[in-house]
């Protein structure tokens, strides 16, 4: 583990799936926040954001909170290749996916947003494609 714990928002529509993200977070030593829609404040002290897109809650979530702040760092997990939502990705991870695979996609993503906090930037640069774990070339650590 690259960095130490982090706050780390989960926006999963499946109950099942949003449970066992929870479980597969605090294991990585990180401290896990479930939350179904925005809410006034709901960014504060939030270090990444992992939400599935392919539904449309997610990727509605996805949207405000990167409209919200553009250097939050965010995590596809999806079945299905992600929407084109103008979103750019971090990271990205097919289900099912492993908890080294969890792991790497979240030092990513954490990677990702200093970087992009560090150059200012707001990660807009991205054309939103990328290797399932990979950074993307908007603000690459």
């Amino acid at each position: 583990m690259l960095f130490g714990m982090a706050r780390i928002l989960i926006n999963e529509s499946d109950e099942r799936m949003r449970r066992l993200l929870v479980r597969m977070v605090a294991r990585l030593r990180h401290r896990p926040v479930t939350l179904a829609s925005p809410e006034p404040g709901y960014l504060d002290g939030v270090d990444l954001l992992i939400v599935e897109p392919a539904a449309a809650s997610g990727a509605l979530f996805a949207k405000a909170a990167h409209a919200s702040d553009p250097a939050l760092p965010v995590v596809c997990a999806s079945v299905a290749a992600p929407p084109e939502i103008d979103v750019p990705f971090a990271a990205r991870l097919v289900k099912p996916f492993t908890l080294d695979e969890l792991r790497e996609a979240i030092d990513w993503g954490l990677a990702w947003g200093v970087a992009c906090r560090h150059r200012g930037g707001d990660g807009d640069e991205d054309d939103g494609a990328g290797a399932a774990t990979e950074a993307d070339d908007g603000c690459t650590p």
